[in-house]
């Protein structure tokens, strides 16, 4: 093909992040989701981008989805945007008596390197390139929701929606992706981001193993009313706020509030979003008290019985925000992870991964999105500058396992703090159907 077109295999953010960058470079390409539509399924909330995620989403957008307030919720104090670092609360105890708070609130060591990192860039920005830096070292919570449908602003034309790839096959002049609906489409370049339990890594990797944490979590959302104000504590309510009880099992919130009605700031062109609590609970899969099969098939309702009996021994303040939580939008998952280590791959100018189909990590660090937002901006760029050649995709992977990797290792520090991650040597490798 003397035009390059590619073609994107799922839409999640990194997939749409992707097809932006093409667009504002116009180059050519399909995206397929398989999806009916990007509402068919809770898509989890509220993440928080940083760093090389901030730079890769502000080069994958026009200046005027970027600025969209209703993009970045509120944080503390009312100020959209810059994330202030959790609060920590203990429960004591096992029983209900013994279920009280300790109101001793401490930042997390993390957050305390932050700061002195952060005071120390205040100090010393005298260029530009300082500044930039000052900036980047912020952190921008964002509905995940709201992202995806901002992505997909201006793609209606290049998106198709129920598309479940099934296997590519490579031809001398580019790649086939073929579908369950009897469809395939021709390109010059495949590019598999379809997540976790990616069909385009199986088969283009198939040696590549992900691992089992052993980490269970079930994430949901709790509409900020009228009703879950008047009796849920109010500082929670405030900021991002982290609770852990003996077991160790752990409760992750944070209030998300939105500045402006997003469908009316987008004329439109976005549904409107209401403020809700974003929250995780999650520890080990001994501490859930459920086999592999039974946690996974757990239904929505299930999944939320769940957050009410695992909690049945925390403060009774607590249990607003689980018992008016939005049933239809709690799910459980079990955290898996990629391998400290780079794989054995020699990239090809047909087929490339980005995102959780290469390098997955646990949610704990927060890095899974920013590693997603680099990696499709970084490829887009690639491609535009040099052209698509072993040699591109080579210099591609490189540049993506120099960030990926560390981050992979990040978050799984974080998730033996939170969410009872234990070691990589106890991990088993996933089997994937």
């Amino acid at each position: 093909m003397s035009v390059p077109h590619i073609l994107i295999v799922g839409g999640g953010i990194g997939g749409l992040a992707l097809a932006q960058n093409l667009k504002k470079r116009g180059i050519s390409f399909t995206l397929f989701e398989r999806d009916a539509s990007p509402a068919i399924r809770a898509q989890g909330y509220r993440i928080r981008i940083a760093g090389g995620g901030v730079e890769g989403l502000k080069e994958c957008l026009d200046d005027e989805l970027f600025n969209l307030e209703s993009m970045f919720p509120m944080g503390p104090g009312g100020r959209p945007g810059v994330g202030q670092g959790p609060s920590w609360l203990k429960m004591g105890g096992s029983g209900r008596r013994g279920g009280r708070i300790n109101k001793q609130l401490r930042p997390a060591p993390i957050l305390r390197q932050k700061r002195r990192i952060r005071r120390k860039r205040e100090i010393v920005a005298q260029s530009q390139q300082e500044e930039k830096l000052v900036a980047l070292d912020k952190s921008y919570p964002v509905d995940r929701t709201m992202l995806r449908n901002i992505l997909l602003l201006g793609q209606e034309e290049n998106v198709k929606f129920s598309k479940c790839f099934t296997h590519y096959e490579v031809s001398a002049v580019g790649v086939t992706a073929f579908f369950d609906d009897g469809t395939s489409e021709e390109g010059t370049l495949l590019v598999g981001a379809d997540g976790t339990a990616s069909l385009v890594r199986r088969q283009l990797l198939p040696n590549v193993h992900y691992l089992d944490t052993g980490s269970r979590v079930i994430y949901g959302k709790t509409p900020i009313s009228e009703e879950l104000v008047a009796q849920f504590p109010a500082d929670p309510l405030k900021g991002t706020s982290i609770i852990q009880d003996q077991r160790p099992f752990t409760l992750f919130m944070e209030p998300v509030r939105f500045p402006k009605d997003a469908a009316m700031e987008s004329k439109g062109r976005l549904p409107r979003t209401d403020d809700y609590i974003y929250w995780v609970l999650g520890g080990n899969a001994e501490a859930v008290g459920l086999s592999d099969e039974e946690f996974h098939n757990l239904s929505e309702k299930d999944a939320s019985d769940l957050t009410l009996k695992l909690t049945t021994h925390w403060d009774p303040s607590f249990k607003a925000m689980f018992e008016l939580q939005h049933i239809a939008q709690c799910a459980p998952l079990r955290l898996i992870s990629a391998k400290r280590e780079r794989p054995e791959w020699t990239p090809s100018p047909k087929v490339i991964l980005i995102g959780d189909a290469i390098h997955a990590m646990m949610p704990a660090g927060g890095s899974g999105a920013n590693c997603a937002l680099a990696d499709a901006s970084h490829l887009a760029r690639h491609i535009s500058e040099r052209g698509i050649s072993e040699e591109t995709m080579a210099c591609f992977v490189d540049q993506m396992f120099d960030y990926a990797l560390p981050a992979i290792d990040g978050s799984a520090q974080a998730g033996k703090k939170l969410l009872g991650f234990k070691d990589w040597e106890g991990a088993k490798e996933v089997t994937f159907n």
